[in-house]
């Protein structure tokens, strides 16, 4: 899965809130990226949410907040490759392993993260996926052409054969984008995992039960409804249809929060993205089956 968090010259910091909601969705190491003395530099590795954490408000304190300066984060889900530091994010645009499995580089004229899963490679080389695709794909490109990542047809033509999501940074304290991106008043999230989520039922690990504790109660009359015995169904003419969308055939609906996923298959499944209801429709009906699922594309990226 992973996220990108990019915050623009001109955009916001996240908070503590985002910054541990992303990490926590997305704990298998982090990394950051900015300019330094008119050069990229890549600084990851931090395995853990104290050291994540604890490094984030060095780097604010040493840059002032980072006020009028770009900044990008990475939090990773090891999809292929080790969940090691050297295969967290960011990475050169390089073809040279050493390089793009370093933890630290002050002298790049570019770096870029990953958000998604590349198919056909990090399958043989040792490389995860992103550093593979970087070394074979984007740095021929790169070499040949060091302006590419400002053209757009460029940019889109990586999005359409990857199907994912890249932010590139370079010396000038330029930030581009690769793929549609969240933009929460003014800082750019590659996908919605840096939300607190509200979770229902119980959990044998209590800590992470815990984070969630006071959501939980405040949803509990909505839960006690979608506990009883028959399910509330609506007519077309009873419910608020404008708000609807159909969920893919292709994509993946967690119903309450527990990690059990299932595919949408040939099911009639409907999101309501204001009251953060999931209906099925079904012999004309609209049965509420879900209150803020978590639903996920072919990709298991996040959607909502």
């Amino acid at each position: 899965m992973c996220i990108i968090i990019a915050k623009e010259k001109y955009g916001r910091l996240p908070s503590e809130e985002e910054l541990k909601n992303s990490f926590t969705y997305n704990s298998d190491g982090a990394g950051f990226m900015y300019v330094k003395n008119g050069k990229v530099v890549i600084d990851k590795g931090y395995m853990n949410y104290d050291a994540f954490i604890k490094h984030y408000k060095s780097l604010c304190s040493e840059f002032k907040d980072f006020k009028g300066k770009s900044l990008v984060i990475h939090c990773r889900i090891g999809t292929s490759g080790q969940k090691i530091k050297e295969n967290t994010h960011p990475y050169p645009i390089s073809n040279n392993t050493r390089m793009l499995r370093a933890k630290h580089l002050s002298k790049e004229d570019i770096g870029i993260v990953h958000n998604g899963v590349i198919s056909g490679y990090g399958t043989s080389t040792g490389l995860n996926d992103t550093q593979e695709f970087i070394s074979k794909y984007i740095y021929p490109i790169y070499s040949h052409f060091k302006d590419f990542y400002k053209n757009k047809d460029m940019l889109y033509g990586i999005e359409k054969i990857t199907s994912s999501k890249f932010t590139i940074l370079d010396k000038e304290d330029n930030l581009y984008f690769i793929g549609d991106f969240i933009d929460d008043n003014n800082l750019k999230f590659s996908n919605s995992t840096y939300k607190t989520r509200t979770y229902y039922g119980y959990y044998n690990d209590y800590d992470y039960y815990d984070s969630w504790y006071s959501n939980y109660y405040r949803k509990q009359e909505e839960i006690d409804k979608l506990d009883k015995e028959e399910n509330y169904y609506y007519n077309e003419e009873d419910l608020d249809t404008d708000n609807l969308f159909e969920l893919e055939k292709n994509w993946y609906v967690d119903l309450d929060g527990t990690g059990d996923i299932e595919k949408v298959g040939k099911r009639e499944l409907y999101f309501d993205y204001e009251t953060l209801e999931l209906y099925e429709y079904e012999k004309g009906k609209y049965d509420l089956i879900a209150v803020n699922p978590i639903i996920y594309d072919e990709n298991y990226e996040v959607i909502w």
